[in-house]
């Protein structure tokens, strides 16, 4: 029987054409996703979901229905099985810098270019990476995982985009990059 790599993860498989524009859309996006729950998606069709038809989605798992507001989101945070790192209106053109992680023995999973990429000075564009799931990890030893990992970007990843429970929107232009071998983060080991 083959192997099919899966990522479990919270996602809205409605796509978009564009991102949210007012806080109302995102609001009652976050309100859809919450609402259906976790899924498990071979690697193939996630990424077509998210680099091609525009499919919003969480790099965690929470753990309930009902987080009617956004400051609960922490609370409701149970495990992260994606860890991303944005990249707004960088400098650093996306194969450089995904090169410059796989030189670091941290190959990314996925890399898609977002919606804004194209229309300001400067590359817009994510990085995945899978998580190996750890339940007994805290949602403050993630953030930290990630503010370590954006380092390492030097500087150029979005300091906004740190928060483990953060709604990611995916886009319509394709994947640019995609290692079916990429290991997963693991996240009780020190980066370097």
């Amino acid at each position: 029987m083959e192997n099919h790599p899966s990522v479990l993860c919270q996602i809205d498989l409605r796509g978009r054409g564009s991102k949210p524009q007012t806080l109302q859309e995102y609001g009652a996006l976050r309100e859809h996703m919450i609402q259906r729950g976790w899924v498990s998606l071979e690697d193939d069709f996630f990424i077509g979901a998210v680099t091609r038809r525009g499919c919003t989605f969480y790099g965690c798992l929470f753990n309930g229905h009902d987080l009617m507001e956004l400051q609960y989101q922490k609370l409701c945070w149970r495990m992260q099985t994606i860890i991303a790192l944005d990249f707004d209106k960088c400098p650093v053109d996306p194969d450089v810098m995904i090169n410059h992680f796989k030189d670091l023995g941290l190959d990314p999973w996925l890399a898609y270019r977002t919606f804004s990429d194209g229309d300001t000075e400067g590359r817009c564009y994510r990085l995945l990476w899978k998580v190996e799931p750890d339940l007994n990890a805290t949602y403050e030893q993630v953030h930290q995982y990630i503010k370590d990992l954006a380092v390492h970007a030097g500087g150029h990843a979005d300091k906004y985009s740190m928060d483990p429970s953060r709604m990611w929107q995916g886009s319509t232009r394709g994947a640019l990059y995609f290692s079916p071998q990429a290991g997963k983060l693991d996240l009780r080991q020190p980066l370097f």
